[in-house]
């Protein structure tokens, strides 16, 4: 009778430090999830400058070469549905017709992101949209528009 007692407190045990390690893990995935949405998630909803345009590209392109997400012919990110991350910058390109253009991340990279900060560092852009990834809920794409035109 003893040991039958033993061996079902030792099941239970066991099932229990089971679940336990499972809710532990659970809670750490969604704290990793909430800590990397929140980098990007705090340029959102506020007006930012184009010195934090180049930071949000910087990171999002150290993110893919990280993760490994391919290009296509044009050099382009493609989206793999679980932790790549685009960003468009629709750019005003006449004011007076109303007139935008919308640059993928790699667009400004290819002709520099120095460049882009020489250019626009006082510019303001707000984010006009954000997508997730449906299977992880990792931010997968954010579109920021420039506020206004800038003046020489």
């Amino acid at each position: 009778m003893k040991k039958h007692l033993i061996l079902f407190l030792t099941i239970l045990l066991i099932i229990i430090v089971i679940v336990c390690v499972n809710i532990i893990q659970n809670q750490n995935i969604k704290k990793q999830l909430t800590e990397f949405n929140a980098e990007y998630e705090k340029y959102t909803n506020t007006v930012i400058y184009g010195t934090d345009i180049a930071t949000l590209i910087n990171k999002a392109i150290d993110n893919n070469n990280k993760n490994n997400i391919s290009k296509d012919e044009k050099g382009l990110y493609q989206d793999n549905g679980q932790d790549s991350i685009l960003i468009d910058i629709i750019m005003i390109t006449d004011e007076e017709n109303q007139e935008t253009t919308t640059y993928r991340m790699e667009n400004i990279e290819k002709v520099g992101i120095t460049q882009f900060i020489s250019n626009f560092s006082l510019t303001t852009f707000k984010s006009s949209n954000v997508e997730y990834h449906q299977s992880t809920g990792k931010i997968a794409k954010i579109t920021f528009e420039q506020l206004e035109s800038i003046s020489y």
